[in-house]
This record gives C-alpha cells, sequence and structure tokens, in this order.
C-alpha cells in the first residue's frame, strides 16, 4: 500500500525547546490528533490552519504551533501539536481540563471517530 506523507510544518515561530527572542523555553508540548475523509482533507486543513493553529498562536503563552497530515487510503490523519512553557500556561487555551479536546465549532462535521483527550509530554529534548 503506498502512503503519501505530507508533512506541513507550519511553524509558526515556534522554537519548541529553544528560547524565542523574548527568552521563554517551551517545556510542554501539547498533542492532538485527528483524522478526516480523505475527500474532505483539503477543506479540513484550510479550516484548522485558520480556526486553530491561528487562534492557538494568539493565545498568551503560546510559543508556536505545528500542524502535520498524514495520507492512508480513503482517510488523513492530522497531528497538532501546541507548544507551551508550562501547563498553568495552557489552561489560558484549555481551561481546567487541560486534558479535554476543544473542538472547533465545525469539527463534528469533519472528524471521524474523534478522540476526547490530548496529550501532554515535557520536552526532554530538542537538537535542532
Amino acid at each position: 500500500m503506498s502512503v503519501r506523507v505530507a508533512v506541513l510544518a507550519m511553524v509558526i515561530g515556534a522554537v519548541p525547546a529553544g528560547s524565542r527572542g523574548n527568552g521563554t523555553a517551551a517545556h510542554v508540548a501539547r498533542v492532538w490528533n485527528g483524522q478526516v475523509e480523505a475527500s474532505r482533507a483539503d477543506e479540513y486543513e484550510r479550516y484548522l490552519y485558520e480556526n486553530g493553529i491561528k487562534a492557538l498562536r494568539r493565545t498568551r503563552g503560546n510559543l508556536g504551533a505545528q500542524m502535520f497530515r498524514r495520507t492512508a487510503g480513503d482517510r488523513v490523519a492530522f497531528v497538532v501539536i501546541s507548544y507551551w512553557p508550562s501547563e498553568e500556561a495552557i489552561r489560558a487555551w484549555a481551561g481546567e481540563k487541560l486534558t479535554k479536546v476543544r473542538f472547533l465549532p465545525r469539527d463534528p462535521e469533519f472528524l471521524i471517530d474523534p478522540e476526547t483527550e490530548v496529550k501532554h509530554y515535557v520536552i526532554a529534548a530538542d537538537e535542532r
């Protein structure tokens, strides 16, 4: 089976474990996964970028975001990784339930079997 992997490293000012111009280092990566029908993937990618990635970047404390895309058969998987100085900073985006997915308004029309939890990872090393 041929799988086309298109990684869209939309690194919008993200410097995950290093410091940005303001000296803030990312210590936590918040990882979300979702999948859509391949026929709607381009539309969802635009929607996710405009309404998810850009909103993340406007959130106080956010240090960057990346969106990845992988096609497998009739489905396309999306992964969004956002970078934060601490879990406390994530609260501005996620609210009190830190690992609960924050769905976008049109996600129900796109997502197949949506996950309800995200994962947080402490960034242990970054050698870019």
